[in-house]
């Protein structure tokens, strides 16, 4: 877990307070949400820069951890044999959470503002972070990550940026936003029709049962933090424990996954949980029985997310809901 006070000396900016931090984290707040029209002028201000360097890449280390729980093991070790290709990197938080979680050597961070490949660089080597860090090239084996930059592109352009590093494997991590779900959609499109295979969080290569729908696909993930970054967002009054996401990831070659996602849990009765899940790409409803669960079971399936893959085994089909046993 990364911690606050680790990263605060190697910012370019030096907050004299606590204060100061937490008022630039409130104006970068604004820029994401409200003022959107001035979301690039943050992009020149090594003070903002440096708040969003303090705030996200502590939480980026535990949002990937819990990303990655979700996917297969055959590809995650492929994974640590491939450079990592941050597209928008900015100051590098998802490549240190990336170096973190499967030891990678070899890191392309892509990033136009200055201000941040000047702060990218100057975290990397405060931290003494191991493996080579470039600002250009093009690896041979990679996978290609868009974390939370996609959703600032065209569908057009994030296809010719993966035309021009032509990776191995793309991981996206982006808003969980109907916006971008629609967005996606048009990816995902592209990519299956030029030979990528969907890794996750589809369980086949059809078309999405929820386009044209009033839902979306997307994920949660329930994480923890560095006990100082937990008060930070307390007194910001900003919730990231529980985060909304839409993942996606995709592969030239297929791997084994899931044909079972949940998608949406829908209100739970006295008796039983009850899913929205994606069955070999048909949305169905699933009802799993309190009845023979301890407590301990119980809470846990409670606590179960939209977008983990499922085991079951049907025990009953009543009038289109499937009564289903956990494996």
């Amino acid at each position: 877990m990364m911690k606050l006070a680790e990263i605060l000396p190697h910012l370019l900016y030096e907050f004299p307070h606590e204060s100061d931090l937490l008022r630039a984290i409130e104006e970068l707040s604004r820029k994401f949400t409200t003022e959107r029209n001035k979301i690039g002028d943050y992009l020149k201000d090594e003070r903002l820069v440096s708040a969003y360097t303090a705030f996200y890449l502590t939480t980026n280390f535990p949002k990937l951890r819990a990303i990655m729980g979700w996917m297969p093991e055959e590809w995650k070790a492929d994974l640590k044999e491939s450079a990592l290709i941050d597209l928008g990197a900015g100051p590098g938080t998802f490549s240190l959470a990336w170096k973190d979680f499967f030891g990678t050597k070899e890191f392309l961070q892509i990033e136009t503002s200055p201000a941040m490949k000047k702060q990218a660089r100057k975290l990397w080597d405060g931290l003494h972070a191991s493996g080579e860090m470039k600002q250009e090239g093009n690896p041979e084996k990679s996978v290609l990550l868009f974390g939370h930059s996609a959703n600032e592109m065209k569908s057009e352009d994030v296809i010719h940026y993966i035309e021009k590093y032509s990776p191995d494997h793309i991981l996206f991590i982006e808003p969980g936003t109907k916006e971008f779900f629609g967005k996606m959609l048009e990816i995902r499109t592209q990519l299956l029709k030029t030979g990528w295979h969907v890794l996750y969080p589809c369980p086949d290569e059809t078309e999405c049962p929820m386009k044209g729908s009033e839902d979306w696909c997307h994920q949660f993930i329930h994480v923890t933090h560095d006990p100082e970054v937990e008060r930070l967002s307390q007194i910001m009054r900003m919730d990231r424990k529980l985060l909304p996401l839409t993942v996606q990831a995709y592969s030239r070659k297929e791997y084994p996954k899931s044909h079972e996602r949940l998608v949406r849990v829908l209100p739970e009765t006295k008796f039983s949980f009850e899913w929205e899940v994606c069955h070999d790409n048909h949305l169905e409803e699933y009802q799993v029985m309190k009845r023979g669960m301890d407590k301990t079971t119980e809470k846990r399936t409670g606590n179960t997310l939209a977008g983990v893959g499922l085991s079951t085994e049907l025990e009953k089909d009543i009038s289109g809901k499937k009564r289903v046993k956990l494996r």
